[in-house]
């Protein structure tokens, strides 16, 4: 029943995004709600003081919900759902006590509408939009009328909103699909890190940058020592999983204008920017250090080679990337598990 059509696992900042949303929402329902009970006390309403006090509190208390990372979004907005449905019925009951307007009624339950469109398959939100519509029509034949022209309409509002629902719903399936494309055009599949055409994208963009100093990017070559010795020992799936660790341990270490790239095989290319050289060099000294301590359970230790290139150094990417190659052999030449900033020096 529950869930639209859309059934892609939300990404973490967008589950914070919507979380925030939701209490931002929940706020301003309660601010609402606290100045419909005051008007209501001082209009002598008691049956609406009662309801809107109610709506206050359990407004603060979805706050509290949208905050508690064990309430899934999802919880959340069925919570909403029935809430809503509930509001109705009681401002329905308020409504024939003559204590609520009918333009009350019709806000709420298109405020319901657009929940249920927005966040149950199709035809349960068409089913619980019906009962609620009903529900509009019975004052109609107590006490007092509501406005029936003002119902027509809002039942036409309810259509409109399962269209245009219906339609971000398509709209929301092919951004998710776009995004699926070019995570797969611009990232590796197995590690998540940038694929090399993506890297080397960066890099020119960077080196060409009016804004980037010379002196303050560089572009390090890493690769994994004596890799193919765990493939043919332990197979190429665990390989994979040395890879997989690898990269994890390479993206934790890089500053967020930084980028770690798959370059190909057992071999990252590091972009590190806005760092000046002593900076770029013990970053790296720093990784080298930390992937020779790292251990995954069931795996032999790794070591990892590194060559690092200034963009001062040369004059265009092929350069760069050519001499950072150059500085890798270097290091794997001296004994591998080292950094290499000059030809043949260890660093």
């Amino acid at each position: 029943m529950f869930g639209p059509q859309v059934t892609a696992a939300p990404h973490p900042e967008r589950e914070q995004h919507l979380r925030r949303l939701y209490v931002g929402m929940a706020l301003l329902a309660a601010l609402v709600q606290a100045g419909v009970a005051g008007y209501a006390q001082t209009a002598g309403l008691p049956g609406l003081t009662v309801q809107a006090r109610l709506g206050t509190a359990f407004n603060v208390l979805l706050v509290g919900l949208a905050l508690w990372p064990r309430v899934s979004t999802h919880h959340f907005q069925l919570i909403l759902i029935g809430s809503g449905q509930l509001w109705l019925l009681s401002s329905v009951a308020l409504y024939l006590r003559g204590e609520t307007l009918s333009a009350t009624l019709l806000v709420g339950f298109l405020t319901v509408t657009l929940f249920s469109f927005a966040w149950l398959r199709a035809v349960w939100a068409a089913l619980l939009t019906l009962v609620g519509y009903l529900l509009l029509w019975g004052p109609v034949s107590g006490e007092r009328s509501v406005d029936v022209p003002g119902l027509l309409m809002t039942g036409f509002a309810a259509v409109l909103i399962w269209f245009l629902s219906a339609h971000g719903q398509t709209l929301y399936r092919a951004h998710l699909r776009s995004d699926a494309l070019a995570a797969l055009a611009f990232t590796d599949p197995l590690t998540g890190l940038l694929n090399r055409r993506s890297g080397r994208e960066k890099l020119d963009v960077l080196f060409g940058a009016t804004g980037t100093r010379p002196g303050q990017l560089a572009a390090v070559l890493v690769d994994i020592d004596h890799f193919k010795r765990v493939n043919d020992s332990l197979g190429h799936h665990r390989g994979d999983e040395v890879l997989t660790a690898l990269a994890a341990l390479l993206q934790s270490h890089l500053a967020p204008q930084d980028a770690a790239v798959r370059w190909g095989g057992e071999e990252f290319l590091l972009i590190l920017a806005g760092r000046d050289p002593a900076d770029a060099r013990a970053a790296v000294r720093r990784i080298v250090d930390a992937v020779r301590e790292y251990r995954v359970l069931g795996l032999p230790p790794v070591t990892v080679s590194a060559g690092l290139a200034l963009a001062s150094e040369v004059r265009s990417v092929p350069e760069l990337l050519a001499l950072a190659d150059e500085r890798l052999y270097a290091a794997k030449d001296a004994g591998r598990d080292r950094v290499m900033d000059r030809p043949r020096t260890a660093s």
